[in-house]
């Protein structure tokens, strides 16, 4: 087997862990390994083609994080898993007559820290999240 199948399986591996959502860093060291693939190609040595993929996955990578940022469909200014935001929401009823809290277009149950009573229309400040449960003071 040839070095340049060596990188294609590698690009198209990383290619396919970006389906499970990494903000295009898969991508970006997928594209690199391609180019890693093309120095392989040309007969580079194994030390060169490990530069050009190295020099590629730098500049791709800030990149791609750039530009998904700037094309995304999604304007969505909260936080993903992990990160510290404060949300703020208001709440309502659902057509059950359930107490939700509406957070950016979406909706999401609600549940109080405190002893204060809730209201529909109130505009809550969210604390966390227990699973998709809105924790609020």
């Amino acid at each position: 087997m040839d070095a340049w199948h060596f990188w294609l399986i590698a690009a198209v591996i990383l290619m396919i862990v970006e389906l499970l959502g990494t903000g295009f860093y898969a991508m970006a060291i997928g594209l690199a390994a391609l180019f890693g693939m093309l120095a392989a190609l040309i007969g580079l040595p194994v030390s060169a083609q490990l530069f050009v993929f190295a020099g590629a996955a730098v500049v791709l990578a800030p990149l791609l994080k750039f530009l998904f940022s700037k094309i995304s469909p999604s304007q969505r200014r909260s936080a993903l898993a992990g990160e510290e935001r404060a949300l703020s929401g208001k709440l309502f009823l659902n057509s059950q007559g359930s107490l939700r809290v509406s957070v950016e277009g979406d909706s999401y149950p609600v549940k109080s820290l405190s002893a204060r009573e809730l209201h529909v229309g109130d505009k809550v400040q969210i604390i966390r999240f227990d699973g998709i449960t809105a924790l609020i003071d």
